[in-house]
């Protein structure tokens, strides 16, 4: 009885996971470019390469 009861209360466990704002690349359309927007949609940057987008979001992440 006790081991089913502590199966159940494994499962009902509230897990603490905060929701991050992200920021996002996203190419435009009919260029080579790349932007990176903030959680709010603001243009944060623009680089040539998606792979700058995403260093650009990796420095800005905590």
């Amino acid at each position: 009885m006790a081991a089913a009861m502590a199966e159940a209360q494994k499962g009902d466990a509230p897990t603490e996971a905060r929701e991050e704002p992200r920021y996002t690349v996203r190419k435009r359309e009919d260029t080579r470019w790349w932007e990176v927007l903030d959680p709010a949609g603001e243009l944060v940057c623009l680089t040539v390469y998606r792979r700058g987008g995403r260093e650009v979001v990796r420095r800005l992440s905590p």
